[in-house]
């Protein structure tokens, strides 16, 4: 009888010290995702590249979760993390963004501007590794924020033929997300928004938004992803206008 328990024991030891496979396993389908979403937009397949990036900003929400509700958090994993980030929010919509409104009209161009993207992502990363992760809002654009409004603009028009406004547009698009990455404009952090806190009209409105998405899922969703993305914007100018007033205030946070 002593020798089966100690199995069992011995069994759960080994499972308790490789916990820290499933958080990173998580990390690694976000990058996983990241890279498919390369393989479809080089293949022309937008629809498909915007799946796989949406899947991962679903799993990037994921890991730090399932690490710390096992207990598995670790160096290795924070580094990894940060890694897989760049793939999927920074080299991803880079790449993708080239392939849907640059190649065919814009070649060079498109190049430049995907890259200051690209590296306006990876400095923002490279900030994120070094601020406090218990801050209840971000300095600049969140990644995984600009590459949502990336895919939202693809999918609302995966199909475009070349012209100069759509190359105008996508460069606009592109340089702006680049700018409010590494601006100091102040963003709530999604991940500390509680419901039972927001006033009345804020409940109104996000309700409609779903209801919305629901409806009309391009345009809600489009709605959505540059709502936030412009969100900061908007709530500076608004407290530079009314700075006894504080939007943020009104949102409790967890």
């Amino acid at each position: 009888m002593v020798k089966p328990r100690l199995q069992k024991i011995e069994f759960r030891q080994r499972l308790y010290r490789r916990r820290y496979l499933v958080p990173n396993a998580v990390t690694l389908a976000n990058m996983f995702c990241g890279f498919l979403t390369c393989i479809y937009a080089a293949s022309g397949r937008f629809e498909k590249a915007v799946i796989a990036i949406g899947l991962a900003i679903l799993l990037d929400g994921l890991d730090g979760r399932v690490a710390r509700r096992l207990n598995a958090t670790s160096r290795f994993g924070v580094e990894f993390d940060s890694f897989s980030d760049l793939v999927s929010f920074g080299v991803a919509p880079a790449v993708l963004m080239y392939h849907w409104c640059f190649k065919a009209q814009a070649d060079e161009f498109g190049v430049l501007v995907t890259f200051i993207y690209l590296l306006c992502a990876a400095s923002r990363l490279a900030r994120f590794n070094i601020s406090d992760p218990n801050l209840k809002s971000f300095t600049g654009l969140p990644t995984p924020g600009a590459a949502a409004a990336v895919v939202v603009a693809v999918n609302f028009a995966p199909a475009l033929s070349p012209s100069f406004w759509v190359t105008t547009i996508g460069a606009l698009l592109a340089l702006s997300l680049a700018y409010l990455m590494v601006s100091r404009i102040e963003y709530l952090s999604v991940k500390t928004l509680r419901i039972s806190g927001m006033n009345l009209w804020l409940r109104v409105g996000i309700g409609s938004l779903i209801a919305l998405i629901w409806y009309n899922n391009q345009f809600g969703l489009l709605l959505l992803g540059y709502g936030y993305a412009f969100s900061g914007p908007l709530v500076a100018c608004y407290r530079k206008l009314f700075p006894k007033r504080d939007l943020m205030a009104k949102v409790d946070v967890a």
